[in-house]
């Protein structure tokens, strides 16, 4: 089975709407029945204008209920959505948990499960992978430093 794909808009909405802490059936329902105002005071960027994100869906043909119960992956996405997606998703933030170099984010410390996840999200145009070095706690740690690089450039 192939795995839902959807653009931008539509993806941070997913990515949003999740960091709610809602159960995913309570968020889903709540979206079909346009009652943004519950999910509004809990999500991440309550100024993210839902209602336009999921007129884009419907107008794409992008099915976000889908993407909210089994997982989805980005059609395309510029370096700044995948600072969204890492701030979203994994609460990691530019200089307070990684750093920046060109197109390539570089020192970010996530979970094995983390990186399988991102991967799945972000891997049809960017590559996350092990960075080197990365012994200096890994001992006490069981989270990995990761890098995330363009594939093709």
């Amino acid at each position: 089975m192939s795995r839902v794909r959807l653009s931008i808009p539509v993806g941070m909405l997913v990515e949003n709407v999740l960091t709610s802490g809602e159960a995913m059936e309570v968020i889903i329902d709540r979206l079909h029945q346009r009652d943004l105002a519950p999910l509004l005071s809990k999500i991440k960027e309550p100024t993210m204008d839902l209602e336009e994100r999921l007129q884009t869906a419907e107008e794409a043909g992008e099915d976000w209920a889908e993407a909210i119960r089994s997982g989805y992956e980005f059609k395309f996405l510029h370096i700044n959505g995948l600072k969204r997606v890492l701030d979203f998703r994994f609460d990691r933030k530019i200089d307070r948990d990684y750093a920046q170099e060109g197109l390539t984010l570089q020192h970010i410390r996530l979970s094995a499960q983390e990186i399988d996840l991102l991967r799945t999200l972000v891997g049809r145009q960017w590559e996350v992978y092990e960075e080197e070095n990365n012994e200096a706690g890994a001992a006490f740690s069981t989270q990995t430093l990761v890098g995330i690089k363009l594939k093709y450039q």
